[in-house]
C-alpha cells in the first residue's frame, strides 16, 4: 500500500509570517494539532500544538502575564518557533516507510510532496486506520 491511497488530499497550511494566534484558530476550526507552513505550496516548515505549547507561559502563569506581554507572544509570526526540518514523503512511499520515518523523527504527521510541493498529508492515525482496514 502507497502514501497516496490513504493520504489526506486536503491540507490546512499557513504561512510563515502568520500570527500564532491565527495559527491557533485554525487548529480549533479546523480540529488538527499540526499542519505545514508553507510557501507558494513548498513546505518551509511543520508547527504543532507542541511548538506552541512550548513558546508560550504554563497556564499556571499566563493569567499573571500583562496583556500586552501575552498580545505581543500571540502576533509571533510562526516562522520564529516552527519546526525548520520537514520530514515528508512522496506519494509513491510505502505506507510502512511512512510509518518508520513517523517513529524514527517522533513525528505524528508527515507532508506528502511532489516536485517540492505539498499534495496532501498522511498521520499516524491515517496508516492505523488503513492497516485496520486492509
Amino acid at each position: 500500500m502507497k502514501v497516496h491511497e490513504i493520504m489526506n488530499r486536503s491540507v490546512t497550511t499557513c504561512h510563515p509570517d502568520e500570527p500564532i494566534s491565527v495559527i491557533i484558530n485554525k487548529f480549533k476550526l479546523f480540529k488538527i494539532s499540526g499542519m505545514p507552513v508553507a510557501e507558494k505550496k513548498r513546505p518551509v516548515g511543520m508547527i504543532t500544538y507542541h511548538d506552541i505549547y512550548n513558546f508560550l507561559p504554563p497556564p499556571e502563569e499566563i493569567c499573571k502575564e500583562a496583556p500586552e506581554t501575552l498580545k505581543k507572544k500571540f502576533a509571533t509570526p510562526v516562522r520564529e518557533i516552527m519546526t525548520r526540518e520537514v520530514i515528508s514523503c512522496s506519494p509513491a512511499t510505502p505506507v510502512d516507510e511512512a510509518a518508520r520515518l513517523m517513529v524514527e523523527h517522533r513525528i505524528n504527521r508527515l507532508p506528502v510532496v511532489d516536485r517540492d510541493r505539498i499534495v496532501g498529508i498522511v498521520t499516524r492515525w491515517d496508516i492505523i486506520k488503513a492497516l485496520a482496514e486492509a
